[in-house]
């Protein structure tokens, strides 16, 4: 019997309760009779793949946990699928929802997010910053090829998108947060704002109603952040790092376990569930908090100091836009 056998027999005992028979519980999972089922648990027979999942699905037993015995070093981490088309599209939003639902409305769940831009499920309250969110990424994905030049104008997207989208912002917005930005969260999309303006595949219009779009949510998460903790819905904290630039990187912590998601491309993660690692992750973040300054509980002066520097460069794109300036002052 190896290792990794010799651990994955001492978790079952562990999982089945003490008044019940192993031997005829592991019998009964697997559909055989109680010789065979003894002669696995004492190693005289191997437990097959089959077997071993069945019986980890049953009993909540980690098989990534279980192939990290005894490796210091080493851990198994999971990819989120490619987005390549529309199809795509509709299924990473399925699956964004299916991430958040469980945490939703459950006290003991709760969202570490270190943010390097301005998180996505902001804008997947709009439906013209979903567009845009969207238009942006099919570009830089290639799914509507850059030579084609579309005009934001003529972007359509399906309904299923929109709502997909949105049912993920309000799963997000259903959870106790606490975000940590980057001093420059904003200037991103302001950046990509501007370069699709410049290029003419946005026209005055729509550039002057997207800016006005995320006045909006700045001025809601604004709100969120006067409330803080006295939100009934759930918990909303935000810290302001100036220091140090995150990575977009999220801490889900559900019933005392941790899940880590990390980005190393656009809209592609890796999902680590190793402990150690998470609350490696987690203690990082946690030690960048004593660098920032927490926007929820901070002084009137600062709190509102943080949110008009970010209405401030939006206007700055919108004087820009409108030729009132020629280039903002933050790029």
């Amino acid at each position: 019997m190896n290792r990794i056998e010799k651990e994955f027999i001492s978790i079952l005992k562990q999982k089945i309760p003490k008044n019940i028979s192993t031997t005829d519980e592991v019998a009964s999972v697997l559909g055989i009779n109680y010789d065979a089922a003894y002669r696995r648990l004492t190693g005289k027979v191997s437990f097959n793949l089959q077997e071993t999942i069945l019986l980890s699905k049953k009993f909540d037993i980690s098989l990534n946990e279980l192939f990290e015995v005894g490796e210091t070093n080493s851990f198994i981490v999971r990819e989120t699928n490619s987005v390549k088309n529309i199809k795509d599209f509709n299924t990473y939003f399925e699956s964004l929802y299916h991430e958040l639902n469980p945490l939703v409305g459950n006290d003991d769940a709760s969202i570490l997010f270190g943010a390097r831009e301005l998180p996505m499920f902001y804008f997947f309250h709009n439906p013209l910053l979903i567009r845009f969110k969207i238009f942006i990424w099919f570009s830089v994905l290639n799914v509507t090829p850059v030579y084609k030049r579309i005009n934001f104008r003529d972007f359509v997207i399906s309904d299923k998108m929109i709502n997909g989208a949105q049912k993920a912002g309000k799963a997000y917005n259903s959870i106790n947060i606490t975000e940590m930005w980057s001093f420059g969260s904003i200037n991103n999309v302001l950046q990509q704002l501007l370069y699709l303006y410049n290029m003419r595949q946005i026209d005055m219009s729509n550039a002057i109603n997207i800016c006005k779009a995320l006045i909006i949510e700045l001025k809601k998460i604004e709100e969120s952040t006067y409330n803080g903790s006295r939100t009934k819905e759930r918990k909303f904290v935000l810290y302001s790092n100036q220091l140090i630039m995150m990575n977009n990187s999220m801490i889900l912590k559900h019933k005392n376990k941790l899940h880590f998601g990390y980005p190393y491309a656009l809209l592609k993660f890796f999902i680590i569930d190793n402990q150690k690692v998470c609350k490696a992750q987690e203690a990082y973040i946690i030690e960048q908090m004593r660098h920032a300054t927490c926007i929820t509980n901070t002084s009137s002066k600062e709190h509102a100091t943080f949110f008009n520097h970010k209405y401030d460069k939006i206007n700055q794109v919108l004087a820009v836009i409108k030729n009132e300036e020629t280039k903002p002052v933050f790029l």
